[in-house]
């Protein structure tokens, strides 16, 4: 079997399909080093000394030998031909036709693309930025090792040299040609290496202007002047500042000349936008309940099925063209996180868009985050006033997502509002994976109504798979149907996450517009139902470095997240916040969520972001991709996030914010802190209560004093702390 051996942004090992289990950091350490050694022999001495120099060398010696051992274990089934050394004084690492090693990759790619005295070759150097993730083993440390940190730090720095020299060749080759995106593309990656680059700045701001983005090149400018002087206390260069000047004042910079269309070109990292397919009969179904909502007789369209089946593109699908064709409210709420945390949602984040559309209102006033009492009593005043003749803005959509996930609360809080406005144009349209649910979740009781309309979504049949592959590739799309079938089995979110997986490792390449061409055949697959998660993770590990730890933040805040909690959290620069958050939008990981829901289609996201709008809430495009990424964490790197994220959130914690303190709580607790939680786990109670979500508050209630029992039984006789009894005493 094959081995891939990537160490650039990290350390990362495949070996055929799988990932192999090394016993220690040593190991990996050993394998790391073999591998960029590997056209020489290299004594036992010399690593024992390295890895292990702490320790006599008999003990050192044998250390290598059960290292060595292991490493023949995982890289081929105890087949010693890979390692050479077996019983002599020396060893080397063998790799064959297949394998790869990143580095090795790369600064073949680096060199054949930057020959001396000659013009760049384009194709090269796209292939090795590809292959160029991150700095070189980033984040990996060995205990007790100073020669091998050592080591890993000048290879760091002479990568990221050829790196940044790679980048800049690129981004002047593709701006030469006119190639504007690309060489924005290029100029981004350069920056997030070296983000005061103050030269690169000005060059990103050129690029801007040229492609049409005055705007944006003049947000460019305010980073860079709130980075430099956050980071050094200066101010840009007179050069930089003349720039921005002239761009203000629209002074011309001249295009170059178009690109040749013959010239070779980067991939560009957007892939393909899926069309809906196969949902004609739910549409349908859809739109026979709206019809009825909307002439007053108020409805429930539950649309079930599997996670990953399509429910919420579905649903947002109708309403992009239900917004686009009729005047019509539309508030979007969703679950977070099951129940207790979620209380009060997704009632509370329907509120909060209603209250969106009423900025004019003067009701609209009250705390930070607009509740005030029960939240379903705030929902029904805030409807009631709608239809009460002072205002007349057509029917009122909550769309609900995720409602397997809420609280009993608020099942009947929903079914109290569809009857309290049986005769008015009020539809609720929602989202739920019911496959999973026992026979006595209050969902199917609230499914049972008589004014409930059932939309069930089955998988993707042959015809329909084949279907979306001639959206994409044309009249021939029997390759691509057939990999896609078989990796995915009909399930659309795998269908997705599979194109996009194609399109990074270059496989599915555009040809036109709308497009796009199969390179190379595609792996088999063979336990497809495994492959999502699978397919997310390795997706996240294409991202550079900085990139993938700021998803992974993201994904422990939540299935949405705010981005200047992510920037103060990450403590990272906020241009490479910026460029991260465009990754991930690029390779729709993610997708920009709306203080209001407008018509505007997926493709809007990009560019909002490139008009400036780069602060607010984003969400990941679906909660299995959340999930996947949030499962791949080592547990003692999700507890230190979660750790860094409450004391953040505790740092500013206020308690007029209704969710500050059943974040703050959970956050703890999943950082294995009880003693912290318990404060925060109090008040969350409190604001479950006033929220009306009893169902919450008793849920919360019975934790926090499970909690309480625990800290006390681990604290002893002396465990009973007076603001424990103080706590305690709050909960009744």
């Amino acid at each position: 079997m094959t081995i891939e051996i990537r160490l650039l942004g990290g350390f990362l090992v495949v070996h055929g399909e799988s990932r192999p289990h090394f016993e220690s950091q040593k190991v990996r350490a050993l394998l790391a080093y073999l591998a960029c050694h590997r056209e020489v022999e290299l004594s036992r001495d010399h690593l024992a000394e390295l890895l292990w120099p702490e320790a006599d060398p008999e003990s050192a010696r044998r250390n290598l030998r059960q290292a060595l051992y292991n490493l023949r274990q995982c890289l081929g089934d105890g087949d010693p031909g890979r390692i050479d050394g077996s019983g002599s004084r020396a060893v080397r690492l063998h790799l064959v036709e297949g394998d790869l090693l990143d580095v090795e990759a790369f600064l073949e790619g680096w060199r054949a693309g930057m020959p001396s005295g000659g013009e760049v070759v384009a194709a090269e150097l796209v292939r090795a930025a590809e292959l160029y993730r991150g700095d070189f083993l980033i984040g990996f440390t060995v205990r007790d090792s100073p020669a091998f940190d050592d080591w890993v730090v000048t290879e760091q720095e002479r990568l990221r040299d050829a790196a940044v020299q790679m980048l800049r060749a690129l981004g002047e080759h593709f701006a030469a040609r006119g190639e504007y995106d690309s060489a924005i593309l290029y100029c981004r990656r350069l920056l997030e290496i070296d983000p005061l680059a103050e030269q690169a700045h000005r060059e990103l701001m050129r690029l801007y202007v040229l492609s049409g983005r005055r705007r944006r090149a003049l947000l460019q400018f305010q980073d860079l002047e709130r980075l430099l002087d956050r980071e050094l206390g200066v101010g840009p260069v007179p050069e930089t500042s003349a720039l921005r000047d002239a761009i203000q004042s629209e002074s011309a910079l001249t295009p170059t000349a178009p690109a040749d269309p013959s010239a070779p070109a980067p991939r560009h990292p957007i892939g393909p936008f899926v069309e809906l397919e196969g949902r004609e009969a739910a549409l349908e179904a859809l739109q026979q309940s709206w019809r009825l909502a909307a002439r007053g007789r108020s409805r429930l369209a539950l649309v079930e099925g599997e996670p990953g089946i399509g429910k919420t593109r579905l649903v947002r699908t109708f309403l992009n063209g239900i917004s686009s064709r009729h005047q019509a409210t539309i508030a979007q709420g969703v679950c977070l996180h099951a129940a207790p945390w979620s209380a009060g949602e997704p009632l509370l984040g329907a509120l909060k868009g209603l209250r969106a559309h009423d900025d004019d209102d003067p009701g609209a006033a009250g705390p930070a985050d607009g509740v005030a009492g029960p939240v379903v009593d705030r929902l029904r005043d805030l409807l009631a006033a709608r239809w009460s003749g002072r205002r007349s803005d057509g029917p009122v959509i909550l769309f609900l997502d995720d409602l397997q996930l809420a609280s009993e609360s608020v099942f009947a809080a929903v079914e109290g509002l569809l009857d309290s406005f049986a005769e008015r144009a009020l539809w609720v349209v929602a989202a739920a994976a019911t496959g999973t649910l026992e026979r006595g979740h209050p969902l199917f009781a609230l499914a049972a109504g008589a004014n409930v309309d059932r939309v069930p979504l089955a998988r993707l049949d042959d015809p329909h798979v084949i279907a979306v592959c001639r959206q994409l590739v044309g009249d021939a799309p029997q390759r691509l149907a057939g990999h896609l079938f078989q990796a995915s089995e009909g399930l659309p979110l795998s269908m997705v996450e599979n194109i996009n997986s194609l399109c990074d490792l270059g496989l599915q390449v555009p040809v036109s517009r709308r497009r796009w061409g199969l390179e190379g055949d595609p792996v088999p697959v063979d336990a497809p139902a495994e492959e999502l998660a699978r397919l997310v993770v390795e997706r996240v590990d294409r991202l550079p470095n900085s990139s993938r730890r700021l998803i992974s933040l993201a994904a422990v805040i939540g299935p949405v997240f705010d981005v200047d909690l992510l920037q103060r959290v990450s403590r990272e620069h906020i241009g490479v916040v910026e460029i991260g958050i465009e990754l991930m939008l690029e390779r729709w990981l993610i997708r920009q969520r709306a203080r209001r829901w407008t018509d505007d289609p997926r493709e809007r996201d990009l560019v909002l972001w490139a008009q400036g709008a780069r602060r607010g809430s984003f969400e990941f495009a679906h909660p299995a991709i959340h999930a996947a990424i949030y499962e791949d964490l080592a547990p003692h790197r999700r507890r230190s996030l979660h750790r860094q994220l409450a004391d953040s959130l505790a740092e500013r914690y206020e308690p007029a914010e209704t969710r500050a303190a059943g974040q703050v709580a959970r956050h703890y607790l999943l950082a294995d802190d009880a003693e912290q939680a318990l404060p925060y786990l109090v008040e969350a109670v409190k604001r479950a209560a006033d929220l009306g979500d009893a169902a919450s508050a008793r849920m919360l209630r019975e934790r926090a004093l499970e909690l309480f029992d625990r800290v006390e039984a681990e604290a002893g006789e002396n465990g009973a702390r007076e603001e424990w009894r103080e706590l305690r005493r709050e909960l009744g």
